[in-house]
């Protein structure tokens, strides 16, 4: 199955919604970071002797809240997947939307304090490669 090819007006159109996504999964990176030292932290507290963590109720709601985090994460990634875009950095707050640019395929590369998108990569270039869209490039 090919991927989706964008113009760049079509991936402009997608760039609000993006933000807001890119914002929640960067809290839900920053939050899901917080329940991993949590749940380190809980069983440095150490052990019974018939081998249960002294702090298991504590571990498992942890456990549970990081669990959370990391499925709703994912079903946002999951969405904008679905959009054919991919996020290749939650921290940076970097989007690819695949393209072609004079006939050959590349991404489309978009960051989120970026106020439209205006740079592409090559297929295995990523960020390091990244270039001004040619003036030339006409959205189809």
């Amino acid at each position: 199955m090919e991927s989706r090819q964008f113009s760049i007006d079509e991936a402009n159109q997608l760039l609000s919604a993006l933000r807001e996504e890119l914002e929640q999964l960067k809290q839900m990176q920053h939050d899901a970071r917080q329940k991993y030292e949590e749940m380190r932290d809980i069983r440095e507290v150490g052990y019974r002797p018939d081998g249960n963590l002294i702090m298991l109720s504590d571990y498992q709601e942890t456990k549970r809240q990081f669990d959370q985090i990391v499925a709703d994460a994912n079903r946002i990634l999951s969405s904008i997947n679905q959009r054919g875009c991919r996020v290749t950095d939650v921290e940076a707050g970097l989007i690819d939307f695949p393209a072609e640019v004079d006939g050959t395929p590349v991404y489309l590369c978009w960051q989120k304090d970026e106020p439209e998108v205006g740079y592409y990569h090559g297929l295995e270039e990523g960020f390091a490669g990244r270039r001004p869209l040619p003036q030339r490039f006409n959205p189809s």
